[in-house]
């Protein structure tokens, strides 16, 4: 399989639909595909049209984590395991860091380096049928501490530890719990329930979102804000969206927003 051919891309209207492309495999990450994934990523976030990102799997799977076959020739060493950790933070970083709302539309399996994806996405969505799970400690791999990191952020330790300590696979029930999904439902209602929330997104303003994206991140950093910092939440009333938004508001009619 050629590399474009890993990462499916289609859209509709301002919603980019990014779909990891080895159902084959159910769709485990090799090198290729983290590559292939971070560059579709970059290339979206630059473009004005676009609102909105959904990631998920071809082939009923989200992703069956990593692909083995591979670790032998490029996770030999301590120096090929860096780097090859370095290619998958790249795309993981990428999706943390898009200014566009990301979804992660999950079903069948989210294991792994699937489950990181799902996890730097905004809002994961998944079926009811849906399983999560980190067992990597059945063939003795280490989680490093960038990915390690962002992880415990999300979930805490305890569910970090029960994750990686018991190999358990568990339902979307659980994961919903753990805050690990921001939604669960039937899986014949998935598609329905990722264009209510892409609906919902590309209808607001896009500078709203990028700002919120922003300022949520930065909530978490425990050094204090800085009066310009604090300055800029305000500034957002400079803005064309924030203009057009009362404007509409007042005239009772949907608003156009430019994203500027």
């Amino acid at each position: 399989m050629a590399t474009s051919d890993l990462i499916r891309l289609t859209r509709d209207g301002a919603v980019a639909t990014l779909t990891l492309n080895r159902p084959e495999k159910r769709n485990a990450l090799n090198a290729d595909l983290w590559r292939c994934l971070a560059a579709e990523l970059k290339t979206l976030s630059t473009q004005p049209d676009m609102r909105c990102i959904v990631l998920t799997g071809a082939g009923g799977h989200f992703a069956a984590g990593a692909d083995m076959a591979e670790f032998a020739e490029l996770r030999a060493t301590p120096e090929g395991a860096r780097a090859y950790g370095e290619i998958m933070l790249d795309a993981l970083w990428a999706l943390r860091d898009c200014p566009l709302p990301t979804l992660a539309r999950i079903e069948g399996n989210c294991l792994g380096g699937g489950l990181e994806l799902a996890a730097m996405c905004d809002l994961r969505i998944a079926a009811a049928e849906a399983k999560f799970g980190i067992p990597i400690q059945k063939v003795g791999i280490t989680m490093p501490y960038p990915e390690l990191a962002a992880l415990v952020d999300l979930l805490g330790r305890p569910t970090m530890l029960e994750l990686l300590l018991t190999a358990e696979i568990f339902d979307a029930a659980w994961a919903l719990r753990k805050g690990l999904v921001t939604r669960v439902v039937a899986s014949a209602e998935l598609d329905v329930a990722i264009a209510d929330l892409t609906g919902r997104i590309t209808a607001g303003a896009p500078i709203s979102h990028r700002n919120h994206k922003k300022f949520t991140r930065r909530c978490l950093e425990p050094r204090p804000l800085t009066e310009a910092e604090i300055a800029e939440g305000y500034a957002a009333v400079n803005s064309g969206d924030y203009r057009e938004g009362i404007a509409a508001f007042l005239g009772k009619r949907p608003p156009q927003f430019a994203g500027n």
